[in-house]
């Protein structure tokens, strides 16, 4: 009898360790599932809250932004703790401070999306609106105000201007040129800031130039797939007007279609 039940023991042992082994197996591939990204980490600074321990930011967190979306908490020096959620959305809850023991942390984001944007070499009579304006279309907000380069020791300007902006999620990198209206024109203008990449200057995508923008179209034409300097579309005998604007054309097409 007593060797019945140290068998039915072994078996019982046996199945809860079969058990926790199907349970850390399980867990392991959901690890393995996961997406750890940069953009969905922030820095929790802790300096000023004693004793702290990852579970005091663990709860504080949770507290916030809803249990089961923080992946991991990391120390780091300097009294900082590096948190890490499932969606870089997620952070932007956080940003306005967290409160952890009673004592309000400062959050900031790892993946830092402000740049000093600079305007190379413009004419200095061009006013800020300009600059302004085109930040705007671009999707990017400047955070302090436009500062004009002097050359060294002097007061001088180069004709150079530089903000910070932040970037949105979506907004990758600026075009490496922009147009600008001067009173000679329109002219080209360098655009510089950090961790720029190559982009389409039409929809900013960083997929394609704009000569393969599925949204660029010849102004004279209205076709895709060249520049209007290179467009060698037959103009209208009777209005010498290209057919996108050709009264002619219009009306036949209105007669074709009625």
């Amino acid at each position: 009898m007593a060797g019945e039940t140290g068998k039915e023991n072994n078996n019982g042992l046996d199945y809860r360790q079969r058990a926790g082994n199907r349970k850390d197996g399980e867990m392991r591939k959901s690890l393995g599932e996961r997406k750890y990204l940069k953009e969905a980490t922030v820095i929790v600074e802790v300096d000023k809250v004693n004793g702290v321990r990852a579970e005091d930011v663990i709860k504080a967190v949770s507290e916030r932004i809803g249990g089961g979306k923080i992946l991991a908490v990391r120390s780091r020096q300097g009294k900082e703790c590096e948190v890490t959620l499932e969606k870089e959305e997620t952070c932007e809850e956080l940003m306005d401070g967290l409160t952890i023991k009673g004592t309000n942390c400062e959050i900031k984001k790892m993946q830092n999306r402000e740049y000093v944007v600079s305007f190379m070499h413009l004419p200095v009579y061009l006013e800020d609106e300009h600059i302004l304006e085109k930040l705007e279309g671009w999707g990017v907000f400047p955070i302090s105000k436009i500062e004009r380069r002097l050359y060294t020791g002097t007061d001088i300007e180069d004709g150079t201007r530089y903000v910070k902006v932040r970037f949105p999620r979506e907004v990758v990198s600026l075009p490496y040129s922009t147009k600008m209206e001067t009173a000679e024109g329109q002219q080209y203008c360098r655009v510089m800031h950090s961790c720029q990449v190559k982009t389409c200057r039409l929809c900013m995508s960083p997929k394609h130039l704009l000569k393969d923008c599925p949204d660029f179209k010849c102004y004279k034409c209205g076709e895709k797939g060249h520049f209007a300097r290179d467009c060698n579309t037959v103009k209208c005998p009777d209005c010498h007007e290209f057919l996108i604007r050709c009264e002619f054309s219009k009306a036949y097409e209105s007669v074709l279609n009625s």
